[in-house]
């Protein structure tokens, strides 16, 4: 089963490659970003990301905005999820 979500673009280096540096210029280090994406991440269910967008839109309506994610620049990803959470 796959699953589409519009999340933020500057998510996506950590959500496909785990890679965390480019929150590192945020005042805490970037750990409360990262603790959202993980706390979306475990949310949604266990899976991996099959696909992203290439073109970025501008939302204020996305699938972070739960989470307390301003209107921001976004990308759709697609993930096949192995066990659905919620």
């Amino acid at each position: 089963m796959t699953e589409t979500y519009d999340l933020p673009l500057h998510w996506a280096c950590y959500i496909i490659n785990g890679d965390a540096t480019s929150f590192s210029l945020n005042d805490d280090g970037g750990d409360a970003e990262i603790a959202v994406i993980d706390e979306f991440m475990e949310d949604f269910g266990e899976g991996v990301i099959v696909t992203c967008s290439e073109e970025s839109f501008f939302s204020k309506y996305h699938d972070a905005q739960p989470y307390g994610i301003k209107a921001c620049d976004c990308l759709k990803f697609t993930f096949y999820l192995y066990e659905k959470r919620k």
